[in-house]
């Protein structure tokens, strides 16, 4: 296990050198300049006011703090790792939080999806592996991931629960939601992101009303209490901002969901995955499902795929907090794709990955999956080297305007 996840962590470290230089690294800088929530207007008051007075909030604009208005939709352990890499970046001027997190995040992920991996390899085969090898590298440059973290926001906590949300997952799977393993990657989970946290609980609860109402108390422990612990972590923030008398910056629950009736920014849920508001290439999505479904038909009569072999229940809860999402506040997704693609691409790559890892690769069709693999990452590096040196391909901005 660990020789292999030292493979899988050089693979992917090599992997985002490339993409860095290619001009991850020059959009990072570029957008650095501008003003910074984290970096510019909420650590600097921490740094120089009281506990009392910031009570760990996010401040949007530099006269946020003085005009009493403040953003309570982060946790606030997460915004204390933020502060670290805030607080490293000051020691290591050129590791900025943007360069920090987002290689951090994807290491993690990687790292995350290798256990899972290994641990569903049905052979280790030289040529298996050589095909996870060129797997992992592909992942590792996905340039909607890139894209989102180069261009937008420093404070995307999706990132960072993508890794937990793939050990959870996995915990879920192999031990039906109890022991150690799951509780302490669910508690991870909540601490990034409490949100997230309550909406896996609901997908867990709904995956045992579909068994069996009537199962016992231990086993409805973990959505209950999941979604308790989540809950007080999510309202943490909000009851500090109401007692510290600070006006709310934070959006309703009914715009997120698109019930304000304004037609702005979300048209439809399908439109929301597709074609969001801030538009993003339509192909960036569907060619990781494509694959999926290439490797399914290559499946057919030789190994079951991944939803049909026994791992559905890992491939279900990977997919549970953004389709939750999607349904609750579906103008959300449409408004913020760069954020929400984590939890979205994330996944299908995941599970590209443990499909591989049940995969038999044959003499005949190794050099199909090399070459397949091998077009899909030269893909992703030019579509990062052209985000860079050829705005505004790929058209992901904040136009507004939609395909679709």
């Amino acid at each position: 296990m660990s020789v292999f996840l030292i493979g899988v962590a050089l693979i992917v470290i090599l992997s985002m050198l490339a993409v860095h230089l290619l001009g991850f690294g020059e959009i990072a800088a570029a957008v650095d300049k501008n003003p910074e929530r984290l970096r510019d207007f909420t650590f600097p008051v921490w740094h120089s006011q009281s506990v009392r007075e910031h009570g760990f909030l996010v401040f949007l604009s530099q006269d946020g703090f003085a005009a009493r208005t403040a953003y309570a939709n982060h946790p606030t352990v997460y915004l204390w790792f933020m502060d670290a890499l805030n607080h490293f970046q000051h020691r290591f001027p050129m590791l900025t939080m943007r360069l920090t997190s987002a290689w951090l995040a994807m290491l993690a992920m990687a790292l995350a999806t290798g256990y899972v991996v290994y641990r569903c390899l049905d052979d280790l085969s030289v040529t298996k592996l050589i095909v996870l090898g060129l797997g992992f590298c592909y992942i590792a440059t996905l340039p909607t991931y890139w894209i989102a973290v180069g261009k937008f926001n420093v404070d995307n906590g999706f990132i960072f629960l993508m890794p937990a949300l793939i050990m959870l997952s996995y915990f879920t799977w192999k031990n039906s939601a109890k022991g150690g393993g799951f509780w302490f990657w669910a508690t991870v989970t909540t601490l990034v992101m409490p949100i997230a946290g309550v909406l896996f609980a609901i997908g867990l609860s709904v995956q045992f009303l579909g068994r069996d109402f009537r199962l016992g108390t231990r086993t409805w422990a973990a959505p209950v209490l999941l979604a308790a612990l989540s809950t007080v972590l999510y309202l943490e923030p909000v009851l500090v901002l109401k007692l510290l008398g600070f006006n709310s910056m934070n959006s309703s629950w009914v715009f997120r969901a698109g019930l304000d009736g304004d037609t702005r920014g979300f048209s439809n849920a399908l439109n929301s995955v597709l074609f969001p508001q801030v538009r993003r290439p339509f192909h960036l999505v569907v060619i990781p499902v494509a694959l999926v479904v290439v490797q399914w038909l290559a499946m057919r009569g030789v190994v079951q795929s991944a939803v049909s072999n026994g791992k559905s229940v890992f491939v279900i809860n990977l997919f549970a907090v953004y389709a939750l999402t999607l349904l609750f506040w579906p103008q959300a997704v449409s408004i913020h794709p760069y954020l929400y693609d984590a939890i979205l691409i994330g996944p299908v790559a995941v599970w590209v990955m443990v499909n591989f890892a049940g995969l038999v690769v044959s003499e005949r069709t190794f050099p199909l999956w090399c070459f397949a693999l091998g077009l899909l990452i030269m893909f992703n590096l030019t579509t990062v080297a052209q985000a860079t040196h050829s705005p505004p391909y790929p058209q992901w901005n904040l136009t507004g305007d939609r395909d679709g």
